[in-house]
Parts: structure tokens; sequence; C-alpha cells
């Protein structure tokens, strides 16, 4: 949830610290002033959880309920926040991630909703996130959290900026899995391999679970819900959700989809040919679309 190679033992490491901590304040008061529902997470939390963070990162991060998000980000420009531009990459998929950054503070906000990879509908996965929700007082605010084990699957995901197919270059995952084969207890493993299967996270959250030892389970294509988030669009059709599965499921998962998915006759085929240009032509104009959606054009 954003990354930034900083000393924590720093004077300014300190500082920036104290920053942030002051900024998950603010965002909360914001939040609950106006009934908005919103977990922090990221490196502000791993302490809470008794979990070490590679680096300090410059920003704070929430997960926010996906009907409240444009209200939130109207509210932050109201307050001189400016959303800052995507990565300038070549990338089928809009970003998932929306970035805010102000003059007066160090630090920058980004704003988590619809998660990349979490396959069901978003907005259960968010009612699935907040139901396990803690809380941890910021600066004088009490601000709810995400507990320890939805912060384990966000610390393991590795393509939550959402605009690429690919994983991070610069994953920590093998960093992480050491901390948490040693923290979480059988029970712990048990409901972490619930949650994820529960926000239809299994395929993304792979790698994580195989570190554990624990059972992938069987992949799911996204849920019609999911793709609407994810595309900005009213409603989907197959193709969208067939050709957005391609694009998020790892390689070695996208024939079985084609198999499962598509018939094996001329007219299958031509179909389904037919079908993924008509939703190669909507994804294109997704970002244009989720940008409007959101408030984050200026």
């Amino acid at each position: 949830m954003g990354r930034y190679s900083e000393s924590e033992s720093s004077t300014r490491g300190v500082a920036l610290r104290a920053s942030k901590d002051r900024l998950v304040g603010y965002v909360a008061r914001l939040c609950k002033e106006h009934d908005l529902r919103a977990l922090a997470g990221g490196g502000t939390v791993f302490p809470l959880h008794a979990l070490i963070s590679p680096r300090v990162s410059r920003t704070v991060a929430f997960i926010v309920a996906p009907t409240d998000l444009a209200r939130l980000i109207g509210l932050l420009r109201e307050e001189r926040w400016e959303v800052e531009g995507g990565r300038r990459v070549f990338t089928p998929l809009p970003g998932a991630i929306t970035r805010l950054s102000h003059a007066g503070w160090p630090s920058a906000i980004h704003l988590h909703s619809v998660i990349p990879g979490f396959f069901e509908d978003p907005e259960r996965s968010f009612e699935v996130l907040w139901s396990h929700h803690g809380f941890a007082e910021f600066h004088g605010h009490t601000v709810p959290i995400l507990d320890k084990i939805s912060t384990v699957m966000f610390a393991a995901h590795d393509r939550l900026p959402g605009d690429s197919s690919k994983r991070l270059a610069d994953s920590n995952l093998d960093y992480f899995l050491d901390q948490f084969r040693s923290s979480l207890s059988p029970a712990e493993c048990r409901a972490l391999q619930q949650r994820v299967r529960e926000v239809g996270g299994s395929e993304e959250l792979r790698p994580l679970l195989e570190g554990l030892g624990l059972d992938v389970g069987e992949t799911v294509l996204p849920t019609d819900a999911y793709a609407r988030w994810r595309l900005g669009l009213s409603s989907v059709t197959m193709g969208d959700i067939c050709l957005l599965a391609v694009i998020e499921l790892p390689p070695d998962q996208r024939l079985k989809l084609i198999r499962m998915k598509v018939p094996a006759t001329p007219r299958g085929i031509l179909r389904a040919a037919r079908a993924t240009i008509a939703a190669l032509a909507r994804l294109r104009r997704a970002p244009q679309r989720l940008d409007a959606q959101l408030g984050r054009s200026s």
C-alpha cells in the first residue's frame, strides 16, 4: 500500500510516522463526520498486529466502502487535496487506487475500494472486512482498522494498484511469509483461508496460501458485480467477465478458463471472438468512466 525507502530509526522517519498518524486521524474524523466507512490499513497498522514493515511508506492507506468512495474523494478535494494521475504505463486495466496529495502534508493518501483479484461483489467484500475490523487510537481519534487477518491479506497482495496484470517486481511476499509462518496460529490460518474465499481472492492470493501450506481451492470467475465496479459499467456481458478474468488471472489459469467457457466448435470460437472485440472496446474506455463516476477528473 505504497512504499518508500526510509529508515524508521532516523529523525526524518520518526517525523514522517508522526505525520502519518495525524493524517490517519484526520481522514477518520472526516469519515465519522459524514457517516462514511473506511478502514485504515497498510504499514500504519502493521505494528498493531506485531508485524514489521520492510520500509516506511510516504502514504497512508484506507479501504473504503465502494458506495462511499466518490463522496470521500469529493470531501478531500474540498479540503484542497488533489487527485494524482495514475502511473504512465501501458495497461489494459484502469487503476484501482485513488492517490491524493496536499501541499501542506508530507504524506499522500491512497484510497482502495474495489480490490483487484477479489472477485466477489466489492460491496460484499468490504462487508467481510468491516465485520472483522478493530479500532486503534491515532492522534486523539478512534480509527477503524483492518484486523490481523485482513492485514495479512493486503500485505501479500502484489497487484493492489490494479493497473497491471503483472505482480510487483519488488514483491515483499517472501519477507512477509517468514513473519506469517511464525505469528499465525493454526486457527488464524484457517480464518485466513476462509476469508480469502469469502472475497473471491483465492487465485490472487495463491502465493500466500501455498506459502503457508493452505489449500487454494477452485478458480472462480469474477462476479457480475465485481466486473461492473471494476470497469465502471452499469451492466456487463459474459464477454466482459471473461476478458477481465483472462487479464487478472495468473497465466497458468487462463487456458483453463478458455476451455471452460468457449465451446470448441467453429461457431463457438466465432461468437467468443465477437464478444471479445466488443468487450475490448468497453474496457478501453473504463479509466475515463471511472474517473467521471468517482469525481477524479479535473
